[in-house]
């Protein structure tokens, strides 16, 4: 929910993003969460949950997990900073007022379409809908800054190697410009088709060029009751086969590493994140559990990465 409309999406999962701040010592700050590991922690919170901020600690790392409706990825940096751990900012530009391809209803439709009749690619994935709860995530690193350009490029022959040769979708998150310091959702997608067949001199033109996508708000309590049930129906169809979304180059001096898990939505989808700090970057993997064991998720991601490094 937020105060433009009605958040309205895939019903089937939780919808939180989450950033994780490893720090020099252990955070002395209340946390609605404490686990042994950070990877435990951030199985539990991406649970759905009420609440539209949840803050955990793991020894030193700091989790900030929020509902995708309330806060988009740069603003989980704007929650490290009011909770005591800033400055943390980022380079990266937005897409400022780069006019969205449809409105909220033709999105909508087009989506829909889209999974009825012409299915973006999935990985194959190791699992087949077992009855596992929660998300996997994994997570690398490479050294020096890596544009999202790149990662697409990568991920796009990874994924393509991998069985998902036709109609590879990559969503691409982005930003509007930043407007004040409140906290709230100003993401946007560019969503970029058939990216198997794109050189990384096209997948940059594509960057440019694409329209946006505005995000799932709406303030029609009809449309809402068609969308959602079209999304329930098509649940395993929809979404792209990845989602790509860097946080940009950050700048966070009293933070040693920073690691940000963007949703996962759609079938079999996988979400990449990015973020540079510290001249290293960080790549994450998230998929559904029911679909994507570790040792799965990480063969992606280990394909991902050796086409970044070669």
């Amino acid at each position: 929910m937020t105060a433009a409309g009605r958040w309205v999406a895939d019903p089937t999962i939780g919808w939180r993003i989450l950033l994780t701040a490893t720090l020099p010592e252990a955070p002395g700050i209340p946390a609605d969460r404490t686990a042994a590991t950070a990877a435990e922690l951030r199985r539990a919170l991406v649970m759905p949950a009420p609440e539209p901020v949840l803050v955990g600690v793991a020894g030193r790392d700091l989790v900030v997990s929020a509902h995708h409706s309330t806060v988009d990825g740069l603003g989980l940096l704007r929650i490290l900073e009011q909770l005591g751990y800033g400055p943390a900012t980022s380079a990266a530009r937005g897409v400022g007022d780069r006019p969205a391809g449809h409105g909220y209803v033709g999105t909508v439709a087009r989506r829909l379409a889209e999974a009825a009749f012409r299915r973006p690619a999935a990985i194959p994935p190791p699992r087949t809908g077992a009855p596992v709860a929660g998300d996997t995530m994994v997570e690398a690193e490479v050294p020096g800054s890596v544009r999202t350009a790149e990662i697409i490029h990568a991920a796009g022959r990874a994924v393509a190697a991998l069985g998902a040769r036709r109609h590879v979708a990559v969503a691409v998150g982005a930003r509007r410009a930043a407007v004040g310091d409140d906290l709230q959702d100003r993401s946007v997608l560019l969503r970029l088709r058939d990216v198997e067949l794109l050189d990384l001199a096209g997948i940059e033109r594509a960057l440019r060029e694409a329209p946006v996508e505005r995000p799932p708000v709406s303030r029609s309590g009809a449309v809402d009751r068609v969308a959602a049930a079209g999304m329930r129906v098509l649940a395993r169809r929809l979404g792209s086969t990845l989602l790509v979304s860097h946080l940009g180059e950050v700048t966070a001096p009293q933070v040693d590493r920073i690691a940000f898990h963007p949703v996962t939505a759609g079938g079999t989808g996988i979400s990449l994140g990015a973020v540079g700090h510290r001249g290293r970057t960080v790549i994450s993997l998230r998929a559904r559990a029911s679909d994507w064991d570790a040792d799965g998720l990480e063969r992606v991601l280990e394909a991902v990465v050796g086409r970044l490094v070669d």
